[in-house]
């Protein structure tokens, strides 16, 4: 057996024998999450965000908690679970976003974006050579990519545009690349997130 195939639950599994659920996926991401030290840092990315001259999102703001982003130029919208924190309790000054997109099943395509070390708006580099920065996940989008960037890599700049607590309150933009399961990488833009709490 190569790759992967569906069993008769809602795991899926792998050549080796292994089932990996998808809230399994999402565990470990936030395993990750919680690794990180007091020295943990997404890496500034040029200037202040008000000196970027070319947008990232070319979505509008709105008072609606939303989540999208073009997949290889296909766009992604997250149609429930979206979900922001700044500095939840627990976490050293870290900023969660994520979003879910299909049923709640095994298929469940989800996506995370986690930035570590983070005092104040600005433009970041997340990436999986400096794990410490943060990590970026996409689960389900396909049944050929199960799942993409965590451990396979991810190099996505994000500009918080803004973020406040009690309520917690986010506004980012966001591109960069997922590394795939299936060897590919997934081109990210015009990623654009907005959450009230």
């Amino acid at each position: 057996m190569n790759g992967l195939e569906k069993s008769g639950s809602s795991a899926r599994t792998w050549a080796n024998g292994h089932q990996c659920k998808p809230a399994l996926q999402i565990v470990a991401c936030l395993a990750l999450l919680a690794g990180c030290d007091d020295d943990s840092r997404a890496t500034p990315v040029g200037g202040p965000a008000s000196e970027r001259t070319t947008p990232l999102a070319s979505i509008a703001p709105s008072a609606a908690s939303a989540l999208s982003v073009r997949i290889d130029g296909v766009e992604w919208l997250a149609e429930h679970d979206i979900f922001g924190a700044v500095h939840p309790t627990g976490y050293d000054r870290t900023i969660l976003i994520a979003g879910s997109r299909g049923g709640k099943h095994a298929n469940e395509q989800a996506f995370n974006l986690n930035l570590f070390g983070i005092d104040a708006p600005g433009r970041y580099r997340v990436h999986n050579a400096n794990a410490k920065s943060g990590v970026a996940q996409m689960a389900n989008l396909s049944p050929e990519r199960y799942l993409a960037g965590n451990l396979f890599g991810y190099d996505i700049e994000v500009e918080l545009v803004h973020f406040s607590k009690n309520p917690d309150r986010i506004e980012a933009r966001f591109s960069g690349t997922l590394e795939a399961n299936d060897g590919s990488t997934m081109q990210l833009r015009d990623g654009y997130f907005n959450y009230t709490e």
